[in-house]
């Protein structure tokens, strides 16, 4: 088994098998792709990191120093991580939606660092901002959500029948046993 396509190969995908197969040699016995076989990036993937290296705001933040970078790229993962933490929050737990909500913005972020040449350590503070978003988001449609229910429970009225609050929903049937008898 030959491994010329990792030596040669400048595809992120390439470097980041040539990343697990240094700390994990098992892992890489398994993925080692059969002999002859070109690796290349996928084309949407060339022309995302292409197109934002092109872009000013990737040119002027290049020779930044690490900490502006990852403030920047920091808050811009977690502004991204905002809504789909909104989003996540109506979702079932472990369903599709759900984990497209958790990782929409991981493709986007990964680019963007990588377009400004940002090393790989930074990636912890990329994901952590990238979490408090997600976090933000939920939290904040959690006390949307509760404040909605409290301005309902106060323009219906507590339930009084059995002590707790409630919202009071109309029953036609007890109408019906409870209207007057004529004589």
């Amino acid at each position: 088994m030959s491994d010329d396509w990792l030596q040669t190969g400048n595809c992120p995908i390439a470097k980041s098998y040539r990343a697990v197969s240094g700390v994990a040699p098992l892992v890489a016995k398994i993925l080692q792709p059969p002999p002859g076989m070109q690796y290349k990036c996928p084309k949407a993937i060339v022309a995302a990191r292409a197109a934002i290296s092109k872009t000013a705001f990737a040119k002027n933040l290049r020779p930044q120093p690490l900490s502006s970078k990852v403030l920047v790229i920091g808050m811009l993962g977690m502004a991204l991580n905002v809504p789909l933490g909104v989003w996540r929050e109506h979702t079932e737990k472990f369903s599709a939606s759900w984990f497209i909500a958790l990782h929409a913005a991981v493709p986007f972020i990964g680019i963007l660092r990588k377009s400004v040449l940002m090393p790989k350590m930074a990636m912890v503070f990329t994901i952590a901002a990238s979490v408090m978003g997600q976090v933000i988001g939920s939290r904040a449609e959690r006390y949307r959500l509760k404040s909605v229910a409290q301005k309902k429970l106060t323009l219906t009225g507590p339930d009084k029948v059995d002590g707790r609050c409630g919202v009071m929903k109309w029953n036609p049937m007890l109408l019906e046993i409870a209207s007057p008898v004529s004589t």
